[in-house]
């Protein structure tokens, strides 16, 4: 996906109470793991109704905001159904907690 894609599915105004769970559940992880968050640890917390795709769109956006910070680490995907099963996804360190939204 391009930028301006994942940009559009991180922002779309239909999914701001996906994106208030997945917020949630980013800094849950990084309270119980020293700050570092990782894709496997997030999805678990997430309800089963929320897009597959806004998590991924999500974290992008974080990181380009300077919220998330790349550690080059990387572990597996933890997804059993994606064509992304067997790719390892990288591990991020929160810079701050992430607010709520502003309306």
């Amino acid at each position: 996906m391009t930028t301006d894609v994942l940009d559009a599915v991180a922002a779309d105004h239909r999914r701001a109470t996906h994106r208030d769970h997945i917020r949630r559940a980013i800094n849950l992880v990084a309270r119980e793991n020293d700050g570092y968050v990782h894709i496997a640890d997030v999805r678990p917390l997430l309800p089963l109704w929320i897009n597959p795709r806004q998590p991924g769109a999500y974290i992008c956006a974080q990181v380009r905001m300077g919220r998330l910070i790349r550690t080059g680490d990387y572990r597996p995907n933890g997804q059993t159904e994606s064509r992304n099963r067997t790719k390892p996804a990288q591990v991020y360190r929160l810079a701050a907690p992430i607010p709520e939204e502003e309306s």
